[in-house]
């Protein structure tokens, strides 16, 4: 976070029993300290040049690119932390890291900290620091040599095979075939009969709505899922 000038004229007390100011999503304090306020919206999500910090979320066309490590040569492709929803991130531009927004609710949260930022998503000590992470952030990656090994057999055995079972029970449809049936990490080193027994232990009512998932929409593979403290920017503002 950059060194910024405290808004004395705009500083309040009785919301945090601590001299603040708020700033759109942000709060600063005259201590130095500035967090991501507890609830932020949508407008809230853009650049606080004040503190070189920008709140996005990780489907914004204003996401920069994100890297694993810091010497941005792994980059984070946007289907890894986009999968299954987005993640509203606090990207610090001066230190080029960025961190999740959590709440107080994740009990991976520090918890010295002072009762005035005891609710802040997240939050800086002082200028020229990392943030504090509050949560982590996911990174799911998608394993190839998984696909490459089940797709096969799914697509040329297995689905077929589900067809003419769905066939069969077509006048009980349940008409709530949404997304993809995620495949089964254990489906590695099954064979074709044995991954459709493992489809049909389910419930009768549970198999009707996985059968039509299926047939409707197909499957979607298994992903390694990572979290991390930070990920990192080449620093481009």
């Amino acid at each position: 976070m950059k060194k910024f000038k405290f808004d004395h004229q705009a500083k309040a007390w009785d919301r945090f029993q601590a001299f603040h100011a708020t700033n759109g999503g942000m709060v600063e304090f005259d201590t130095g300290e500035v967090m991501v306020k507890s609830y932020i919206q949508q407008y809230d999500r853009r650049m606080y040049d004040d503190y070189g910090i920008q709140l996005v979320a990780t489907t914004d066309k204003e996401c920069p690119q994100l890297y694993l490590d810091k010497e941005c040569t792994e980059p984070v492709k946007k289907a890894w932390i986009t999968h299954h929803g987005m993640q509203e991130l606090a990207i610090d531009h001066e230190q080029n890291v960025a961190v999740v927004l959590k709440g107080r609710q994740h009990q991976n949260k520090p918890m010295y900290l002072g009762s005035h930022v005891h609710h802040a998503l997240a939050y800086w000590s002082g200028a020229e620091r990392l943030p504090v992470p509050m949560g982590m952030i996911k990174v799911q990656t998608p394993n190839p040599e998984y696909k490459k090994i089940v797709s096969p057999i799914l697509i040329n055995e297995v689905i077929p095979a589900i067809v003419a079972i769905y066939k069969m029970q077509q006048k009980k449809q349940t008409y709530q075939a949404t997304g993809k049936y995620i495949a089964k990490e254990t489906w590695l080193d099954s064979s074709s009969q044995e991954i459709v027994a493992d489809i049909c232990t389910a419930s009768d009512w549970q198999l009707r709505s996985d059968l039509q998932q299926i047939v409707w929409n197909g499957f979607e593979y298994p992903r390694t899922t990572t979290k991390v403290d930070y990920l990192y920017t080449k620093g481009e503002r």
